[in-house]
């Protein structure tokens, strides 16, 4: 997600793929947000951050960058490779809707943004479903990537969205709940939720589906952190913890602040290494529970149910602790880092008309810490006071 390449008249590339993770774009995004403002997410879903191509590509026209003005194609890596294997141009909602230029409510890329960095709905491929399918197998790319020629090539769509597919989380009773590098909270919803004050994304990903979510920059990344320093979080007596803010590389939800940083509270000469691994831990759970808190109060729709992805959860402490605090049943299927794939294969078993064998979840049981929620409160109101700050 949130990628793009620039394409020659040749269809051949001519930047490197810019991926989420490239920062550069601060003077695009002043661009923007001078120009629009809060119509920005009430029209593509997205927010003021650098993650977007939106951003680069507005830089780019600040900076009169030749290769944006010499650019016939602007394209995600996956649009690339289907036109690579099946010669057709094609995305799909969900990549179209989380690079900042596409129209959520017309479900169109958006005349105006377009306008604003230089370019036109003729460089961007045809949006259609993530089941759709969008070729197949040219007799030249049968012979390059040895695929059987003939075969069909499904649109599918980004890691999120398909987390969300895969972890059968397509109705706003269930939310997708995702600690991978990252950390997301996401509930499908039937049309889009756009409040500008919350500090949520909400992208289009399919037909009649909505993605409201939380997306966090500090998820599997700072627990590995915390495990090169201090070993991993034990769970052992954890009455007495520093409460940890764990926003090491900067933070998307719901601050949208790069510049962001990590920080202790409560931290005394007392504490352990071990206290330091298990705050750690504590710190990024504590703030997907911060996520599902406002993802339910900006829906307006309560779920029932928690469904967990990415190999984050794969650490002993980690679901059971955010059971004790969801407020809701908590599920975990027995490979939560296969989640995406699932959706990916999912994709393409519908486009293909063929059954879906079931998911097969286990139910998380609450950590016994009766402790728990009142660092969870600190945590909360130490991260409300750095949001106003």
């Amino acid at each position: 997600m949130h990628n793009f390449v620039l394409m020659d008249a040749a269809d051949q590339p001519i930047t490197p793929v810019f991926t989420w993770l490239d920062h550069r774009g601060s003077d695009g995004i002043e661009l923007v947000r001078t120009q629009m403002g809060d119509r920005f997410h009430q029209r593509t879903g997205c927010r003021f951050h650098p993650m977007f191509p939106v951003f680069k590509l507005a830089s780019m026209r600040l900076a009169e960058s030749p290769e944006l003005q010499a650019a016939k194609r602007v394209v995600s890596i996956k649009s690339l490779l289907i036109q690579k294997v099946t010669d057709v141009w094609l995305e799909d909602h969900g990549i179209a809707s989380s690079s900042g230029l596409f129209n959520v409510q017309e479900r169109t890329w958006d005349t105006e943004i377009l306008n604003l960095i230089g370019l036109s709905p003729a460089c961007l491929p045809q949006v259609a479903s993530r089941n759709e399918i969008a070729g197949r197998v040219t007799r030249t790319a049968a012979s390059v990537f040895g695929l059987p020629e003939g075969t069909a090539v499904v649109n599918g769509t980004g890691d999120g969205f398909a987390a969300n597919v895969g972890s059968d989380c397509e109705t706003p009773a269930r939310i997708s709940v995702t600690l991978g590098t990252s950390a997301v909270v996401r509930q499908t919803l039937s049309k889009p939720a756009l409040a500008p004050d919350a500090g949520t994304f909400c992208y289009m990903g399919d037909n009649e589906a909505y993605l409201l979510g939380c997306a966090g920059s500090n998820g599997g990344n700072v627990l590995d952190w915390g495990r090169g320093l201090f070993g991993s979080p034990s769970d052992a007596d954890t009455a007495d913890l520093p409460i940890f803010i764990p926003l090491l590389h900067g933070e998307r939800s719901p601050e949208w602040n790069p510049y962001l940083t990590g920080s202790w509270y409560g931290l005394r000469a007392r504490h352990t290494s071990a206290d330091l691994s298990r705050s750690i831990l504590e710190g990024v759970v504590f703030n997907l529970a911060h996520f599902l808190e406002i993802v339910q109060t900006t829906s307006a729709v309560q779920a029932s149910d928690l469904v967990l992805s990415g190999n984050g959860f794969l650490d002993p402490i980690a679901a059971p602790s955010l059971a004790a605090l969801a407020g809701v049943s908590v599920w975990m299927p027995e490979e939560p880092g296969l989640m995406s794939l699932r959706g990916t294969a999912i994709c393409a078993l519908r486009a293909l008309s063929r059954p879906v064998p079931e998911l097969r979840l286990r139910r998380i049981a609450p950590i016994n810490d009766g402790k728990i929620s009142g660092r969870y409160a600190s945590y909360r109101r130490f991260r409300g006071n750095l949001a106003r700050a």
